[in-house]
């Protein structure tokens, strides 16, 4: 699975394996994501599950194929410069 079979896909959630296959990672790199949290996941009886929308929005992507927005968290959401430089008054 890459990720046009992953934004076309019609099915609520995907595998870890195809989670890692989007990733290009091992389906262990995967699985310590979601122990970390780095990652959300489903877990039904012995299958872990991750949810398609939350994916793509880890990628940055839209399910239409838009890059999603995503707030730089250096950055200030209300507007304003961020804090002031610091200047070294010696």
């Amino acid at each position: 699975m890459n990720l046009d079979d992953l934004r076309a896909s019609r099915s609520a959630v995907v595998t870890v394996a195809q989670a890692a296959s989007v990733f290009g990672v091992d389906v262990r790199t995967v699985t310590r994501a979601i122990e970390n949290g780095e990652l959300p996941a489903l877990r039904l009886g012995r299958r872990v599950l991750i949810p398609r929308l939350p994916l793509l929005a880890c990628l940055g992507v839209t399910a239409d194929g838009d890059l999603a927005e995503t707030s730089d968290p250096r950055q200030p959401t209300d507007g304003s410069k961020g804090a002031p430089e610091m200047t070294d008054r010696a």
